[in-house]
């Protein structure tokens, strides 16, 4: 497979969902806006319309791969790359006029999962971040600074609060990392999150409870940045980790960090893949 077609194929699909997200967002207001587990968990039109987007080019191109996406859920056929859509991650914030929402688009290996080629389009700030296999990470067409850091209290961790049954330890997990970081930060958007830490607009991400497509695109960005990603068993390099639960840092925070976060979680089944 040609990991650059793949990567420029990922790129216009995502900026055609971009187009469309942003589109909806002049009329939000016309929006129907559907709870789908619950408050937290908003779907649109607009959403239903930029995967669409995203399936359109997609299908053009690479007509015989499956695709799997948060709306439309998994179609396609028996091609080698399995395509993993988000079409608008974060719709909260999205509904809310917050800037923290992204389109994320990733090629993976339909038989192995490992993730060939990401893309991350933050389109309220302009900002599209991108990776392939074997190849440093791009921020609007520039290789990013390799992660880095290594001094964990100057060090700032994105959060998500994960499932339902995993809310409870929020509390617990704040407690436990805030006196050794510099400070916590939760934007809503695991694909974003994953793209600022690879960017080095944030040092460090957890992010318990997420779907391949949260995190697919954005987990090959952080790992082609030189970073370590996986649960909090060990690091997954070249994939997502199968449970959901997503530590994303440098190399020399990552360590630290899943010694500080385990003991919080160590009664959940989903972080040791169970």
């Amino acid at each position: 497979m040609d990991l650059d077609e793949l990567l420029s194929l990922a790129r216009a699909a995502a900026w055609a969902g971009a187009r469309t997200a942003t589109c909806w967002r002049g009329r939000v207001h016309r929006l129907l806006v559907e709870e789908k587990a619950g408050p937290d968990d908003l779907v649109s039109q607009a959403d239903r319309d930029t995967e669409r987007a995203v399936r359109t080019v997609l299908a053009v191109h690479r007509p015989h791969d499956p695709v799997l996406g948060e709306e439309e859920g998994t179609s396609g056929g028996r091609g080698p790359v399995r395509w993993v859509v988000d079409p608008i991650d974060g719709t909260t914030n999205y509904l809310y006029g917050r800037p923290d929402w992204a389109v994320s688009v990733a090629a993976a290996d339909a038989d192995g999962g490992r993730l060939l080629a990401g893309v991350v389009i933050e389109p309220s700030l302009g900002r599209l971040t991108e990776a392939r296999a074997g190849h440093r990470t791009r921020a609007n067409g520039t290789p990013v600074t390799a992660l880095g850091q290594h001094d964990l209290t100057r060090a700032l961790v994105e959060l998500n609060l994960g499932r339902p049954g995993q809310r409870r330890m929020a509390g617990p997990m704040v407690s436990a990392l805030l006196p050794h970081v510099r400070d916590l930060r939760r934007g809503g958007s695991a694909a974003a999150a994953l793209a600022q830490v690879a960017t080095g607009r944030a040092d460090a991400l957890w992010a318990p409870g997420l779907q391949p497509w949260d995190c697919a695109a954005g987990v090959l960005l952080v790992q082609q940045a030189g970073g370590a990603v996986g649960d909090l068993t060990r690091p997954l390099p070249g994939t997502w980790p199968p449970s959901g639960d997503v530590l994303a840092a440098p190399p020399a925070l990552w360590e630290p960090l899943r010694a500080l976060l385990t003991p919080v979680y160590s009664g959940e089944a989903s972080l040791t893949g169970g």
